[in-house]
């Protein structure tokens, strides 16, 4: 074995091993989900790969996994440079907030970062709706647009703006039924804009305007510790997005 080869197996373990301690970390502080399951895997390869000798030179397994890798890179990339460059004007009729987690009856830490930008939005269009969505998960003693609203309210932001949409289960119907009480409240002739991580941003103003709207968006930014999680369940979204 050469030192080099010996020094990139001793990369792959650590990069493994801190992969597989981030998600056996997520597992015990945040509500399951498959980004996660999809972190231990990949996590368990590479501590495979790279402990042993035989595994890392069987040709028909290292070809597809340094592509899949390669593949990842360039997915990550895109979402994330795509979804960091905003287009809201900041006038629009209504701000629709994509659900995500909620620990108990808490925002998690990501919708409460979705939150907070919407709480900013509302500082500069005090007269726009705020759409919250997301209804309860198996893991939550709340829908997630009642957990958001409660958060909205505490943040100063007035009642008879909030629309609480709380009985969607994804993305689609996020979008789906925030029009249903859009078209309610303001008619055919509105504009929006949604707020979202900016990794789920790209597919995100695909479901949108599948919903019916001529979408712009805001981001709110990924914490880093859950990076590879997040980014490793949006790319293979995007992937079964492009092909089913």
């Amino acid at each position: 074995m050469t030192r080099l080869e010996l020094v990139w197996r001793g990369v792959l373990v650590v990069l493994g091993l801190g992969l597989l301690g981030n998600g056996i970390w997520l597992l015990a502080t945040a509500n399951l989900n498959v980004g996660v399951l999809l972190q231990l895997l990949v996590s368990l390869g590479l501590i495979g790969f790279g402990g042993s000798r035989r595994l890392s030179r069987v040709r028909w397994l290292t070809v597809p996994a340094v592509a899949a890798a390669v593949g990842f890179g360039m997915i990550a990339g895109f979402l994330a440079g795509y979804g960091l460059s905003d287009t809201a004007s900041g006038d629009e009729d209504a701000l629709v907030v994509l659900g995500a987690a909620v620990h108990g009856r808490e925002v998690s830490p990501s919708l409460a970062q979705r939150l907070d930008v919407a709480v900013g939005y509302h500082q500069r269009n005090p007269a726009a709706l705020i759409v919250v969505t997301g209804g309860r998960g198996p893991q939550e003693e709340v829908a997630e647009a009642v957990a958001s609203r409660d958060y909205l309210l505490a943040e100063g932001v007035p009642d008879d703006l909030i629309v609480v949409e709380d009985r969607s289960t994804s993305t689609e119907q996020n979008f789906a039924f925030a029009k249903e009480l859009l078209d309610e409240r303001l008619g055919s002739d509105y504009r929006i804009a949604f707020v979202t991580n900016e990794y789920h941003v790209w597919r995100a103003a695909r479901l949108a305007a599948d919903a019916g709207f001529d979408a712009v968006h805001l981001h709110s930014t990924t914490r880093w510790y859950v990076w590879p999680s997040s980014y490793l369940r949006e790319s293979v979204a995007v992937l079964w997005s492009l092909v089913a």
